[in-house]
C-alpha cells in the first residue's frame, strides 16, 4: 500500500492537482490526504479507488501495486516492560538487543 500511496502522491503533484481540490471531491478534510500520502493513516478501499479515478489511475493499476508489494509479518503478540530505576532500564535494554534475531521489534521509551 506504501508504494501506491507515493506514487498516488507523486500522479496528484505532477498532475498539478492540490490536496484541498482532492479532498472536496473525496469529501474528506486536506488533513486526511496528507495523512495518507504521508502513510499515516490508509483509505478505505472504497476512497483509495475514488482517489485513483481522479488521477486517472484505473483499478487494475491499482491492484497491480497492491499485488506487488510484499505482506510483511503481522505481529502476533506485544509485550510491555516497565522498569522502576535507571539501571534495570539500561539492563533490559542491553539484554534485549544482545538477543535480538529478527523475529522481535523492540521498542523502548525512557520516561523522564
Amino acid at each position: 500500500m506504501e508504494k501506491l500511496l507515493e506514487h498516488l502522491r507523486a500522479s496528484r503533484q505532477g498532475k498539478g492537482i492540490s490536496q484541498d481540490y482532492l479532498a472536496v471531491k473525496l469529501g474528506v478534510s486536506s488533513s486526511t490526504i496528507s495523512r495518507w500520502e504521508s502513510k499515516v493513516k490508509f483509505p478505505s478501499i472504497d476512497k483509495l479507488f475514488e482517489y485513483a479515478s481522479l488521477l486517472d489511475i484505473t483499478v487494475h493499476e491499482v491492484l497491480a501495486f497492491s499485488a506487488n508489494e510484499p505482506a510483511g509479518p503481522k505481529p502476533v503478540g506485544k509485550i510491555e516492560i516497565s522498569a522502576y530505576d535507571k539501571a534495570s532500564f539500561k539492563r533490559l535494554v542491553e539484554q534485549q538487543l544482545e538477543e535480538e534475531d529478527g523475529h522481535i521489534k523492540f521498542v523502548t521509551t525512557q520516561l523522564k
